[in-house]
């Protein structure tokens, strides 16, 4: 990761929770940081191509400012993974089968929580889907913390840049 990030990709199972919540997160903070020449996008190993963001996960998400009413769900595929710096997986298992399809990209694949402010950076963001609000809630909150680690982390980054 010592080259500039230009394009975020986060890969969880459906693509319509976890993502698409850290997607919606980190574009919003990205905003607000000025550092808008990040392309950020969320694809699902297992996504039902067309599916909207769960209506639970919309909830959540609009009651922090996050808009997911326009999420459309789509498959990981070979040109999204290959365009991608850095890939940001909700769990080690997602880690094992998108690099089982895409050996490549082990140079650009890590847990989203590497970039968490609190707690552990090894454990995995536990899936909403089928659950009640809190665990959504607890789920954004979660990813919350990670994406403004990250926000954060491409920040420093990108200031490190401007004085080479």
């Amino acid at each position: 990761m010592s080259s500039r990030i230009k394009h975020i990709l986060f890969v969880c199972t459906g693509n319509i929770c976890r993502s698409p919540f850290a997607e919606g997160l980190l574009k919003k903070l990205i905003q607000k940081k000025g550092l808008d020449d990040i392309v950020i996008d969320s694809a699902g190993l297992l996504a039902l191509p067309g599916n909207s963001a769960s209506s639970l996960a919309q909830k959540v998400a609009a009651e922090y400012d996050v808009d997911l009413s326009g999420h459309i769900a789509k498959s990981v595929k070979e040109d999204i993974v290959t365009g991608s710096d850095l890939i940001l997986v909700m769990e080690n298992s997602h880690a094992k089968d998108l690099l089982d399809a895409f050996p490549e990209a082990k140079d650009k694949v890590f847990l989203i929580r590497r970039f968490a402010r609190f707690g552990s950076r090894d454990r995995w963001i536990a899936d909403p889907y089928g659950l009640n609000y809190e665990a959504y809630r607890f789920c954004f909150l979660d990813i919350q913390d990670c994406a403004s680690g990250l926000a954060e982390y491409i920040r420093q980054q990108k200031l490190a840049s401007n004085f080479k």
